[in-house]
C-alpha cells in the first residue's frame, strides 16, 4: 500500500475509534490488510500531526490534529531538496528541476512548501520538476536559492 493510502487509512482508523497504544493501530492496519513496522508508524503519526491525549480516568489515545492532513517534517523537506535535487536548469521564467527517478513529486511539494516569493506553481513528472516562476529575475534568484541548497553555491552546475 502506498504511503498516502497508508495515512489515509490511519487518519480514518483514528477518527473512528480510539487507540491506546500504535501495537492495537498496527494490529488494526494489519487486519485491514495493511502491514506496517512499528517505525514506519511512528513516523506516519508524526507526519500525520497525531498527539496523545489523556483522559480524567489517566487513559490515553491518539487523536488527530483537527483536520486529518499531512504536515511535512521541515528537516524532511531540507532533505530532499539538498540530497534530491541534482540539477537546475532555467528558461525564461522557467526553471527545470532534475531529480533521481522517482523523486520528483517530494522536490515538487517541499519546493512548494519553500513559499518563494514569485513561484507561481510546480509540476511534478518522475524525474522532472517545472517550475512556473512571476519572471525571469525572480527564476534567477530560485535557481541560486535551489543551488545554495544543494550546496552548489555559484551554480556551478
Amino acid at each position: 500500500m502506498s504511503r498516502p493510502h497508508r495515512l489515509t487509512r490511519i487518519a480514518q482508523l483514528l477518527s473512528e475509534r480510539r487507540f491506546s497504544s500504535q501495537d492495537e493501530l498496527a494490529e488494526a492496519l494489519g487486519r485491514g490488510g495493511t502491514e506496517v513496522t512499528q517505525a514506519t508508524l511512528s513516523r506516519d503519526l508524526r507526519s500525520l500531526g497525531v498527539s496523545k491525549r489523556s483522559g480524567p480516568d489517566g487513559g490515553t489515545w491518539y487523536e488527530l490534529p483537527g483536520p486529518a492532513t499531512e504536515q511535512l517534517d521541515r528537516g524532511r523537506q531540507m532533505v530532499d531538496l539538498k540530497v534530491f535535487v541534482n540539477e537546475a536548469r532555467l528558461a525564461q521564467n522557467l526553471a527545470i528541476v532534475k531529480t533521481p527517478p522517482g523523486h520528483a513529486s517530494a522536490v515538487a511539494r517541499a519546493i512548494d512548501m519553500l513559499e518563494f516569493e514569485g513561484l507561481v506553481g510546480s509540476v511534478a513528472g518522475d524525474d522532472t520538476v517545472l517550475c512556473v516562476l512571476a519572471d525571469t529575475a525572480t527564476a534567477k534568484r530560485f535557481k541560486r536559492h535551489l543551488d545554495a541548497l544543494a550546496g552548489r553555491i555559484g551554480g556551478a552546475r
